[in-house]
C-alpha cells in the first residue's frame, strides 16, 4: 500500500513538472521543489537536508563575541584587497541600532555571490589562498565569517560593486523572519537586484539593521582595541598611510596598507591616542626575540641597553612540529628605576590594558591569546604561586608570536575563530614561547641582581645603603649658588628610591630571619622531646629486659600445643619490637651524648657510614632494602664537625628514600652510599630507585617546610614528612663549607643526592 501511494505521488509530481515546462514562463521554483521531492522519494537512497534555522545557529554559536564578529568582517575587507574600511554606528547606545561597514575592495560578481557568499563553508579562500591584486595571505579560510552579520543584527542589506563592471548587486537578508525552524534551507530565496554604477567604482557595503546588542562607548573602545591589535603592534606603524590612498593598479601590486575608520575616527588617530609604539614600547627595559628555523633549531636573544645586556642562547631541544616561528616581545618592569621617568601608574595601566603575548596568523590576530584574562603560557599562574619570583606576569610583556599558513600548516583556528586547535604542534609552540620568555627574564633578573626562583639558594642581594648614596651626592656636588638648590628634586628622588629599596631589603631579611627562627624553635623543641624519649627508653631497658626473661621462662613451662605456639610467636614479635626500640633509644642517646660536649672532631667517613649501616641494618631488612656501600678510600676524614650531624644527614636521606621507593612500589628496593674526594671537598652520594625528583622541585626540596609526603604512612622511623629534613641537611653542609644538590643518578637508580663538606686539611 505504501509503495503504491509513493508511486502515485511520483506520477503526480512528474505531471506537475511536465505541465509547468509547457508554460511560456515556467516557475522554476515549482519545478525544483517537485524534482527534489521526486529525488527524495527514491527508496534506495537518502541524503541530508538543512533546516533554515541552521543559519541562525551558525551566527550565534560560531561567533561568540560582538567584537569578534566585527573583526571577522574587517578581515573580509582585507581579503578583498581593500585599502580602507569604514564603520559607522547609528543609534547604537541601545538595541536596535544600525551598523554600516563599507570598504573599497574588489567587490563580488554575480557568480562569486552565488558560489561563495551564498554557499555555507566554502573552500574558495583555501583554493585561492592569496588575494589577486596585493597578494595578501587570506585572513579567513573556513567560509563562515560572513555569518558574523547574523550575530550582529536581525537584518542585512548586502551591496557589492565589482571592479570593472557597469553594475552592482544588492541582496536583503531577513535573518529572524526568513530563516526559521521547520523551513527547509532550499526553500528560502533572497532576491538579487542589479543597479548601475561606474566601472571604476568598486567595494562592498554591509548595512546591518536592528542590532542585537547595544554599543555604548566602552563597547566601541573594545572594538578599537581589537582593531589596533588586529595586526602586530610592532609593525602596525609601517602599515599606516597618511592622507588618501594613492590609486592602485594591478600592474604595480604595491600594497598601500589597510586603514580602519570608526565613526569618523581613523586608525592612525586612535593609534596615536593609545601611543603603543612611539611613546611606550620605546621605554621597554628589554627586547626579546626568538625564532625557530625550518630545521627545528631555536635561538633566543635578549637585549637591554639600560642594563648593558646582550645575550643569546641556542635551545637544545628540537621543535619538529611548529615549522618556522618568530617571537618578539618588549619586557617591562613597572618600577621607577626601570621606566626612565615615565609615570608608573600610566605604564602599569598600559600593561593591564594592552599587555600580553598575542598570536598572529597570516598577519591577523588570533583570539583570545593576549587578552586580559588569558594565560596561555601560564605566566600568571607560576608568578602567583611564587614558582617565579621575577616580574613575569602577562602584563609585563608586549609581544606576539607570528605564524603563517604556508610555513606552519599544523596550526588551524577553531571554527569559532576563538583560538587554535590545541594539538601537539600547539603544545610545542607554547613550550617554546614560555621557555624563551622565562630564560630572557631570568637573564634580566640576574643583571638586576634579583632573586629569580623561590628555590634559589645562596642568593645575596646587593643593596646600596642610603648613607652611601648621600655621601656620593655630596662628594660630586659643586659648591651651591644662589640660583641653584643644594640638592635637586631628582637627587631627592634617588635618595627616596634608595631608602625604599633598603627598607624593603631589611624587611625581607627580617621576615627570613623570623621564619628561620621559627624553624629553629621547632627543632629545639623536637630535640628536647627526642632527648627525653631517648633517656626514658634507656632507663626502661633493664626493667623491660628482665620482664621479657621472666615471660620467656613462663612460656617454657607451658605444655606443648597450639596455644603455646601462638604465644611463642607473639613473644618473638615482641622481642624484635623491643630490640628495635632499644636500638633507636641507644642511637638517640648516643647522638645526644656526643652533642652535649659540643666538641668537634674529625670523622672517618667510611667508619661513620658503616656504623650507620649496622645501626639500621635490621630496619632496612624489614623494609626489603638492599644496602650498598662504596667507600674505597678508607682514609677519608672530614674537617672537624659533630658526629650527630653527619648521622642526621644520612638518616634524612634514608627516610626520604624509603618514602620514595614506597611511592614507586618497586619490588626490590636498592639504596647506595658512596664517598670520594674532589679537591678539598668530600662528596657523599646517596642513591635510591624510587620515583625520583621532578625537575621543577630540584631546588624547592631544600626550602624549609616544603614536602611532598604530607599524609603518607608513618612507620615510626620515616615519619609523615615535615619539610625540614633536607633544609637541615643543606644548613649542615653550608656550615662546614660544602653544599647539597640533586645530581645525575648512576645506572639502576632514579635519584641521587650529593652532600659535600670540607675534608681534613
Amino acid at each position: 500500500m505504501i509503495d503504491q501511494k509513493a508511486s502515485q505521488r511520483v506520477e503526480e509530481l512528474r505531471a506537475q513538472i511536465s505541465a509547468e515546462l509547457e508554460k511560456d514562463n515556467p516557475d522554476w521554483r515549482v519545478i525544483e521543489n517537485a524534482g527534489r521531492e521526486v529525488v527524495d522519494s527514491d527508496p534506495d537512497a537518502v541524503r541530508f537536508s538543512v533546516d533554515a534555522a541552521h543559519i541562525q545557529r551558525l551566527g550565534e554559536q560560531l561567533v561568540g563575541r560582538q567584537e569578534t564578529a566585527v573583526s571577522e568582517l574587517i578581515k573580509n575587507a582585507f581579503d578583498a584587497d581593500a585599502t580602507e574600511v569604514l564603520l559607522t554606528f547609528e543609534s547604537q547606545n541601545a538595541k536596535g541600532g544600525t551598523l554600516v561597514i563599507e570598504d573599497d575592495g574588489s567587490g563580488m560578481t554575480d557568480a562569486v555571490i552565488r558560489s561563495s557568499w551564498m554557499r555555507i563553508s566554502t573552500d574558495a579562500k583555501s583554493v585561492e589562498p592569496r588575494s589577486p591584486i596585493f597578494d595578501r595571505i587570506r585572513a579567513g579560510k573556513k567560509g563562515i565569517g560572513r555569518f558574523s552579520v547574523q550575530r550582529l543584527g536581525e537584518e542585512l542589506m548586502f551591496e557589492t560593486r565589482p571592479r570593472g563592471l557597469p553594475f552592482g548587486f544588492r541582496v536583503r537578508f531577513q535573518w529572524d523572519t526568513d530563516f526559521i525552524v521547520g523551513s527547509d534551507l532550499h526553500d528560502v530565496f533572497n532576491r538579487i537586484e542589479r543597479f548601475a554604477k561606474a566601472p571604476d567604482d568598486h567595494g562592498t557595503r554591509l548595512e546591518i539593521c536592528r542590532l542585537r546588542d547595544a554599543w555604548p562607548t566602552p563597547a566601541i573602545e573594545r572594538v578599537w582595541r581589537s582593531v589596533i591589535l588586529l595586526q602586530p603592534p610592532f609593525i602596525a606603524q609601517s602599515l599606516l598611510v597618511s592622507g588618501a590612498a594613492s590609486p592602485v593598479t594591478q600592474a604595480t601590486n604595491i600594497d598601500p596598507g589597510f586603514r580602519v575608520n570608526i565613526n569618523g575616527t581613523s586608525k592612525e588617530e586612535k593609534v596615536e591616542l593609545f601611543s603603543l609604539e612611539r611613546s611606550f614600547l620605546s621605554q621597554a627595559l628589554a627586547k626579546i626575540t626568538a625564532s625557530i628555523d625550518a630545521d627545528g633549531s631555536a635561538v633566543v636573544k635578549v637585549f637591554s641597553d639600560k642594563l648593558s645586556v646582550n645575550d643569546e642562547t641556542k635551545v637544545e631541544k628540537k621543535y619538529t612540529l611548529t615549522g618556522p616561528v618568530d617571537l618578539e616581545a618588549s619586557y617591562f618592569i613597572y618600577q621607577r628605576d626601570t621606566l626612565s621617568g615615565m609615570n608608573m601608574a600610566v605604564a602599569a595601566n598600559m600593561g593591564r590594558n594592552f599587555g600580553g603575548m598575542r598570536i598572529y596568523r597570516n598577519g591577523f590576530r588570533v583570539l583570545p591569546y593576549g587578552e586580559q584574562r588569558d594565560d596561555w603560557l601560564r605566566l600568571d599562574e607560576d608568578v602567583s604561586r611564587r614558582n617565579l619570583l621575577i616580574p613575569a606576569n602577562n602584563r609585563n610583556f608586549f609581544g606576539q608570536v607570528l605564524l603563517d599558513t604556508d610555513k606552519n600548516p599544523l596550526f588551524e583556528e577553531t571554527s569559532s575563530r576563538e583560538g587554535l586547535l590545541e594539538n601537539e604542534a600547539f603544545d610545542e609552540l607554547r613550550a617554546f614561547a614560555r621557555w624563551a620568555l622565562e630564560w630572557s627574564t631570568l637573564r634580566i633578573a640576574s643583571a638586576r641582581n634579583r632573586k629569580r626562583t623561590a628555590g634559589e639558594r645562596g642568593f645575596v642581594r646587593e643593596v646600596n645603603r642610603p648613607s652611601e648614596l648621600i655621601k656620593r651626592i655630596i662628594e660630586n656636588k659643586p659648591e651651591p649658588t644662589a640660583s641653584e638648590p643644594i640638592i635637586s628634586k631628582i637627587q631627592f628622588l634617588e635618595v627616596q628610591d634608595a631608602v625604599e629599596a633598603y627598607e624593603k631589603h631589611v624587611e625581607e631579611e627580617r621576615a627570613s630571619a623570623l621564619e628561620y627562627g621559627e624553624m629553629l624553635r621547632i627543632l629545639a623543641s623536637l630535640g628536647l622531646s627526642i632527648s627525653v624519649f631517648g633517656h626514658e627508653v634507656k632507663g626502661a631497658q633493664g626493667a623491660l629486659g628482665t620482664d621479657l626473661m621472666l615471660l620467656k621462662d613462663l612460656i617454657d613451662e607451658m605444655p606443648d600445643g597450639a596455644l603455646r605456639q601462638e604465644i611463642e610467636a607473639q613473644f618473638d614479635e615482641l622481642q624484635i619490637a623491643s630490640d628495635r626500640l632499644f636500638d633507636i633509644g641507644g642511637y638517640i642517646a648516643g647522638l645526644m651524648s656526643s652533642t652535649e660536649s659540643r666538641a668537634l672532631q674529625e670523622l672517618s667517613v667510611k667508619g661513620a657510614i658503616e656504623r650507620f649501616e649496622r645501626q639500621f641494618s635490621e630496619y632496612m631488612t624489614k623494609q626489603n632494602i638492599i644496602f650498598h656501600v662504596r667507600v674505597d678510600e678508607s682514609h677519608l676524614r672530614t674537617a672537624p664537625m659533630h658526629a650527630s650531624e653527619f648521622d642526621s644527614v644520612l638518616l634524612n636521606f634514608l627516610t626520604n628514600s624509603i618514602k620514595s621507593m614506597k611511592k614507586a612500589k618497586v619490588s626490590e628496593r636498592h639504596v647506595s652510599i658512596d664517598a670520594r674526594l674532589i679537591g678539598d671537598l668530600i662528596i657523599v652520594g646517596f642513591e635510591d630507585n624510587g620515583v625520583g625528583i621532578p625537575p621543577e622541585n630540584e631546588e624547592r626540596i631544600f626550602m624549609p617546610f616544603f614536602t611532598t609526603t604530607m599524609g603518607t604512612e608513618d612507620d615510626g622511623v620515616t615519619g609523615p614528612g615535615t619539610g625540614l629534613g633536607l633544609k637541615i641537611v643543606s644548613d649542615i653542609a653550608e656550615s662546614y663549607g660544602g653544599s647539597v644538590a640533586v645530581a645525575v643518578p648512576t645506572n639502576g637508580y632514579t635519584c641521587r643526592l650529593e652532600f659535600s663538606v670540607l675534608a681534613k686539611k
